[in-house]
């Protein structure tokens, strides 16, 4: 028979110990994503001016809506992306079409750590 405090009951504490551990770290890095608006700057660092941009989720099978709007970035210049990426879904694919023809993804892209940042897209 084990006494109270034994081996036993040691080790139930420590597995609750650490699955609440566990829990707090992971509320803690969903707490600190931004919730609302996500904002950064895409520069055209190509030869041809920059056509579309656009963004879907990694389990999505078609891309986004055109986020410039029909109008076009022109090599060297730069526009503002806006998005609000739902809680816990910060994760996007990013597509780049040029007048060149040709276009440039990313992948998998946490869009909450660009959070100001520029990304510098070529053709």
């Amino acid at each position: 028979m084990a006494e109270p405090g034994g081996t036993a009951v040691k080790k139930r504490f420590i597995v609750l110990g650490l699955a609440a551990a566990v829990s707090a770290s992971f509320a803690a890095a969903v707490m600190a994503r931004p919730v609302g608006e996500v904002r950064f700057s895409i520069q055209n660092g190509g030869d041809t001016d920059l056509r579309a941009f656009s963004l879907s989720r990694p389990t999505s099978e078609a891309w986004g809506m055109d986020r410039l709007a029909g109008q076009s970035v022109s090599p060297g210049g730069s526009t503002e992306i806006v998005i609000q990426p739902s809680l816990g879904g910060c994760l996007y694919d990013m597509k780049a079409s040029f007048a060149s023809g040709d276009d440039a993804r990313l992948f998998a892209v946490d869009v909450c750590r660009l959070n100001g940042a520029e990304i510098i897209l070529t053709d």
